[in-house]
């Protein structure tokens, strides 16, 4: 049970020094915002604009992405 307390501390906090990531946190908010409007699309609430709608999957993916890969290209101590 302790695991699944630390997952979601884990999932906002980089790996070194255990200090929150802006890029994760504004990352996951887009990512969000974006799934809702996706949802809401579906459902025929409201048409959004596509390109719109792209360009901010691209940015919330590539915000939690540079986090993951600058991290694989690190040296460990």
């Amino acid at each position: 049970m302790e695991n699944k307390a630390h997952f979601g501390k884990d999932l906002f906090r980089e790996a070194s020094g255990g200090k929150y990531s802006s890029k994760k946190i504004w990352g996951f908010i887009i990512l969000f915002l974006v799934c809702i409007a996706f949802v809401l699309d579906g459902l025929h609430f409201y048409t959004s604009n596509e390109n719109l709608f792209n360009s901010m999957l691209i940015a919330g993916t590539t915000l939690i992405g540079l986090n993951s890969v600058s991290g694989i290209f690190k040296k460990s101590e």
